[in-house]
């Protein structure tokens, strides 16, 4: 007999949920990697430059303008009918698709002449098509995360991921052109419609509730100029890429990037949504600090400064297993994956793995945001990250490489990352020596073993080994900074009472 929506999850089941919701955001990395790399193989350099670029300005539009539904739906609103909630939700879901359809519209024309690419102007004409179908979405999938019922979401993710990888590489060696990109990512969207539909409990209907839509407003404004500072930080780089450097460039730029991000979004992702319901059931205004509160819990430690630890702890050592990973096999794996054409130098590498620190560590402050609403704080750092890479930009007359551009971009994001954890240590009752320790270690190491390669170039067999030492070494020094401070290894696999995400 299956639970309505909002009927918490069985203790026992919450590990599976959590399991569920691993190989979800596994799809969502897998999928697009198996993709890139059959289409690299398949379509000739110039083609599959342009298929990146149709899927670099569909991402950029939905990113642009992210207005948080999608967390609506997991905070919920309590003191409403569910059905007005959600019913209120979708249309606005519907509302937001419509206009990202016509600004993609709009925007086609002048997408194609940046990127000089006139014969593919059919192609960004119609890929409106996907962000509207997906408009239609059911959100129930959402509401259910809230009890850490994982499986739905994830279904809808790896099915889109299915459809569109399909797709794509069917009529990729079927024409071998760039528009199997285009009739991938609408194929992959209207599959992820129909599953959420499928699995999810409360039926899709639109509805118009003006106090809940006035909540959704207050919660979302914020994020509309994040969204597009956001988008412009994490995909303008590719856009820049292959307007200042051509398609060309952007398909060995976009793999090797790609390569190096895809996991940092879906660690992203997955710790969200495992530290977001913990954060907000912790029950505590993100805006006060340990001892500063009043009443009756006044001088109470605040229930928040455990996990916030954890958060960081794990964002720390992904990044720093994984730069450490990207900075020793990158350029052989890279180059045997996509081919001898998209082989990158270990320059380039050596730059990619010290961003993809910074870039993970930036996410610092999203989970204690997201749990109380704060998302102007969330705002200023997406501005900050996008002026970074204008930044880097600007760099590229004086240098004309990949590379200067990669290293430009990560010094500059380093000066914000700094900015934001100095912020976010006033804002969150984070421990604030283990954050710096866990925000510049990486950081540190990541750019020491690149400095080793620029100056002393070693075979590669000196070269994994070097990083392994360096990584083994490293981790134990994170034993010692977490230990210090009073974090355990079992402390690192519990989400704490207050949300019991593990049982």
């Amino acid at each position: 007999m299956r639970r309505p929506p909002g009927t918490p999850a069985r203790p026992g089941s919450r590990l599976r949920s959590g399991a569920t919701l691993l190989s979800g955001n596994m799809a969502d990395m897998l999928f697009p990697l198996l993709r890139n790399i059959a289409l690299a193989h398949t379509l000739p350099k110039e083609q599959y430059g342009v298929a990146l670029s149709l899927s670099v300005v569909a991402a950029f539009a939905e990113l642009a303008t992210d207005i948080g539904i999608q967390y609506s739906a997991v905070r919920g609103h309590d003191e409403a009918d569910p059905e007005a909630v959600y019913g209120t939700l979708h249309a606005l879901a519907l509302i937001r698709s419509s206009l990202i359809a016509l600004a993609l519209l709009a925007a086609a024309p002048l997408v194609v002449w940046a990127l000089d690419v006139p014969d593919a102007l059919w192609a960004f004409l119609l890929l409106p098509l996907a962000p509207f179908l997906r408009g239609f979405q059911n959100l129930g999938v959402k509401e259910l995360t809230r009890t850490y019922e994982f499986w739905p979401d994830a279904a809808t993710t790896a099915a889109a991921q299915a459809a569109w990888t399909v797709i794509a590489v069917g009529l990729a060696l079927a024409n071998r052109d760039y528009g199997c990109m285009l009739f991938g990512i609408v194929g992959g969207a209207a599959v992820s419609v129909l599953v959420s539909h499928l699995v999810a409990r409360r039926r899709w209907r639109l509805r118009w509730d003006r106090p809940v839509a006035r909540e959704a407003e207050r919660f979302g404004r914020p994020l509309i100029p994040n969204g597009l500072a956001n988008a412009f930080s994490i995909m303008g780089d590719r856009l820049l890429v292959g307007s200042l450097l051509g398609v060309s460039t952007l398909g060995l730029y976009g793999n090797a990037m790609g390569v190096a991000l895809m996991p940092r979004g879906q660690l992203l992702k997955f710790l969200t949504s495992l530290y977001l319901p913990a954060l907000v059931a912790a029950g505590k205004s993100p805006g006060e600090s340990i001892g500063k509160s009043t009443g009756p819990s006044a001088g109470r430690p605040d229930p928040r400064g455990p996990l916030l630890d954890r958060w960081a702890a794990w964002l720390s050592v992904a990044s720093f297993a994984y730069g450490l990973v990207l900075m020793a096999l990158g350029v052989p794996v890279i180059g045997l994956v996509f081919g001898a054409a998209y082989r990158p130098s270990q320059g380039l590498v050596s730059a990619i793995a010290v961003d993809v620190c910074i870039k993970s560590l930036l996410a610092f402050p999203v989970a204690p945001c997201l749990a109380g609403g704060q998302t102007g704080f969330l705002l200023r750092g997406s501005i900050a990250g996008a002026g970074a890479v204008l930044l880097a930009a600007l760099s590229v007359p004086l240098h004309g490489t990949l590379e200067g551009f990669v290293a430009a971009l990560a010094a500059a994001e380093g000066l914000v990352l700094a900015w934001i954890v100095r912020r976010s240590l006033r804002l969150h009752p984070f421990t604030p020596a283990l954050a710096w320790f866990l925000v510049l270690f990486p950081i540190g190491v990541t750019a020491a073993l690149g400095a080793v390669a620029a100056v002393w170039p070693m075979p590669l067999v000196d070269w994994v080994a070097l990083c392994l030492v360096c990584g083994t070494a490293g981790l134990g020094a994170y034993g010692l900074a977490l230990r210090s401070h009073g974090v355990g290894l079992r402390d690192m696999v519990r989400m704490g009472e207050p949300a019991g995400a593990f049982g």
